[in-house]
């Protein structure tokens, strides 16, 4: 004991002797107190604001001077994205300014944290349940404000994160809110649209253990899935205390060999103790598949994973920065883009009649199940509604048969032509619990327009989302009517449910007409826009 006493004392000596900056100012303002880490190409003091009553907060200095200008570029791109994106998230370290040494070194300044990285809270021993869906959730939140990007020029640029590791994981405690998790380290994060021109000399920046396989084989462009990859490690060690791929040897190759073509267990088999839920067991699992297409393709549909397992066991809170509060619209990524183009190759049903109409579909896709909601229109209508706004309505009486209505409210308001796109989904049919169920997890639906002079192929597509709210109570009606009895019969369902349907309408006339300019006559323009209300038959 009394060695060890006098080597931390030695090693603490030699750090303070050896370092220069520890008990010099920094732009006569940051007063250095201590070394406190190293890495990501600088080092990381604890320094106190003195033009702020002494406020302790965090300093990176960079390890080499300005005359490295990759370097320099690196550092300058981590000040940058570390200052946007710590305004969006309160999960992602918050950078509060930067600055040039004397010796023409940059440094910038973050927010003090005290409390443990991931490595140290997990020390080799498996998290309890709660705590994992907990630590894991908040990951994932300031992952899902990284990757929905940050403004350049006026352009949205996703971000990839590229070293998500335990170290870079920091838990804090905050009272009576609990622990709050911080993702550190944007230093080697790269724009999903970069060239992989800025890397740091020749030397491989992330660490082996937890890059993703097409990481380590230099492809050029990186994607959101790579992260996810680096999340499903973490996620891994989380609930089994270790690392997936054991290895004796931390070579380049070795790491290589794992990441690529080894096959981690189920952590039902390693831990069966543990009692994993197989949906987590089986998300841990997709998220560290070799192939980018296997794995989840959004930090979203993880999220929303997590959260119908926190449900599931009663610890799902809501946080100020959640999923469940913030995302008024879904991260459209561009796998969008990719089922978009397959839904413009679609032709219309043999068995569908060539007539105005409206019906649910559930597409499948390399990238999974998406729903989609198809329509005839005449072609003059549908160009009308491409670029318009459109409201979403959902209608149910669980309590007397499990059947929801969806409707689709398309309005053009230069002509003031509406079209109410409506269908039933009979949870009882495997097809209509499929749909909702889907509808709830995408958090978004394609709609096909089909024109009546050129029926055969499909002539737009647009993407339209779903309301958090929406989706909760989708997920929530969805529940409910596995314990639900049925005193009806579906086509008596279908009439309570269209005339529940007429009694919102003036509610939804009155959503879309707060959307017009506010200088019109509001009654008027209700007035007008019922005289012109045609209704699409249903499903």
């Amino acid at each position: 004991m009394l060695q060890q006493e006098i080597h931390q004392m030695l090693t603490q000596k030699h750090k303070t002797e050896l370092d220069p900056y520890i008990g010099k100012f920094l732009n006569h303002r940051y007063l250095i107190r201590d070394l406190i880490g190293k890495g990501g190409g600088g080092k990381v003091y604890l320094a106190e604001d003195c033009t702020n009553g002494g406020m302790p907060v965090a300093i990176k200095i960079l390890s080499l001077s300005l005359d490295n200008q990759t370097i320099s570029q690196r550092f300058a791109r981590e000040i940058f994205i570390g200052t946007q994106l710590g305004r969006k998230s309160k999960h992602i370290v918050r950078v509060l300014g930067y600055g040039i040494t004397d010796e023409k070194i940059p440094f910038f300044v973050m927010e003090y944290l005290q409390g443990k990285n991931l490595l140290e809270v997990i020390n080799n021993q498996p998290l309890p349940l709660a705590r994992f869906l907990d630590i894991c959730h908040q990951i994932c939140l300031g992952l899902q404000y990284a990757h929905k990007g940050i403004s350049v020029k006026g352009e949205t640029h996703p971000v990839v994160h590229r070293d998500i590791k335990p170290e870079n994981i920091f838990i804090t405690e905050n009272g009576n809110k609990g622990e709050i998790v911080k993702i550190l380290d944007f230093g080697i994060a790269k724009f999903l649209k970069e060239r992989a021109g800025a890397t740091l000399s020749k030397s491989f920046l992330s660490s082996l253990p937890y890059c993703s396989p097409e990481h380590m084989e230099g492809r050029k462009l990186l994607d959101i899935r790579s992260d996810i990859y680096s999340l499903g490690i973490l996620m891994y060690q989380m609930l089994c205390g270790k690392h997936p791929f054991q290895l004796k040897s931390y070579s380049f190759g070795e790491w290589y060999q794992a990441h690529r073509f080894e096959i981690p267990p189920l952590l039902s088999q390693v831990i069966p103790e543990a009692n994993i839920p197989p949906e987590l067991d089986k998300l841990v699992i997709s998220c560290l598949a070799k192939e980018t297409k296997n794995r989840p393709h959004t930090i979203t549909e993880i999220i929303y994973k997590l959260e119908l397992l926190q449900r599931q066991s009663n610890t799902y809170k809501v946080k100020e920065d959640s999923y469940a509060t913030n995302l008024s619209a879904v991260d459209l990524t561009p796998s969008t883009l990719i089922s978009k183009h397959i839904c413009l190759q679609k032709k219309w049903p043999d068995g569908k009649p060539i007539t105005p109409i409206a019906f649910p579909h559930l597409l499948y896709t390399v990238q999974g199940k998406i729903p989609t909601f198809w329509a005839m229109l005449p072609k003059s209508e549908i160009s009308k509604f491409l670029e318009q706004k459109n409201t979403t309505e959902f209608i149910q009486k669980i309590n007397v048969y499990p059947m929801i209505m969806w409707v689709t409210v398309l309005h053009d308001a230069n002509s003031s032509l509406t079209r109410w796109l409506s269908c039933f989904l009979d949870i009882k049919d495997k097809r209509g619990e499929r749909m909702i169920k889907h509808l709830a997890e995408k958090g978004y639906y394609h709609l096909l327009f089909f024109a009546l002079e050129e029926p055969t192929k499909c002539a737009s597509v647009i993407t339209i989302t779903i309301s958090p709210d929406q989706r909760e109570q989708l997920l929530n009606w969805l529940q409910a009517s596995h314990n639900s009895t049925s005193f009806i019969s579906p086509n008596q369902s279908k009439t309570i449910l269209k005339a529940q349907y007429e009694k919102i309408k003036p509610k939804i006339f009155q959503k879309l007409a707060r959307n017009q300019d506010r200088k019109n006559d509001i009654k008027g323009w209700v007035s007008k826009f019922v005289d012109k209300l045609s209704v699409i038959g249903n499903w």
